[in-house]
């Protein structure tokens, strides 16, 4: 791991071996027992998919933008019922576990976490945003990676590798997007 917490393949390997470090070749030939690509269904439904997407995620975008000034309204209101205004700036999230996180100033923290137990439409709303914010996310992300396949763009620069990694664990050793 390196300051920012993020494992890198050349450091990994790095570590592996200080006296003999493995080296990859950035470019090398496919082997041989690699079936070559060829279109199939699954590409045709990929392509007929994106297509549709490209229509699907303007709407999607100003849905997610509509329901998120909808609920600031909401929340906003519940704050003057509460009479509470809070003073610093306060960082709300779901855990993976789905329960609302409230990460600020104590107090603060403290009254919104309070509010939301109150108020269970807050916290049904805010999850339902996150799942709309996470497929819109999802879809656009998907669209850019498809754009690179189609592209056939070979370039170290694009930003989207920066999210498939790599674990060296002997037989624990795994591949995950990030």
């Amino acid at each position: 791991m390196n300051t920012e917490s993020r494992n890198h393949l050349a450091e990994m390997v790095h570590l592996r071996n200080s006296d003999t470090p493995l080296t990859v070749q950035a470019r090398s030939a496919i082997p041989e027992s690699l079936p070559p690509s060829s279109p199939d269904s699954a590409t045709s439904r990929l392509r007929e998919f994106m297509n549709q997407s490209a229509e699907l995620l303007p709407e999607l975008e100003e849905q997610l933008d509509a329901l998120q000034e909808a609920f600031v309204s909401l929340l906003e209101r519940q704050f003057e019922k509460e009479k509470f205004s809070p003073e610093h700036r306060l960082h709300i999230f779901l855990s993976p576990e789905g329960k609302l996180v409230v990460e600020g100033e104590d107090d603060d923290a403290d009254k919104v976490c309070a509010i939301f137990s109150r108020q269970p439409q807050l916290h049904q709303r805010f999850r339902e945003l996150a799942r709309l914010a996470l497929l819109t996310h999802g879809i656009a992300v998907a669209r850019r990676a498809h754009a690179a396949m189609e592209a056939g763009a070979d370039s170290d620069e694009e930003p989207l590798l920066g999210r498939y990694h790599m674990c060296l664990k002997g037989s624990l050793s795994h591949f995950y997007v990030r």
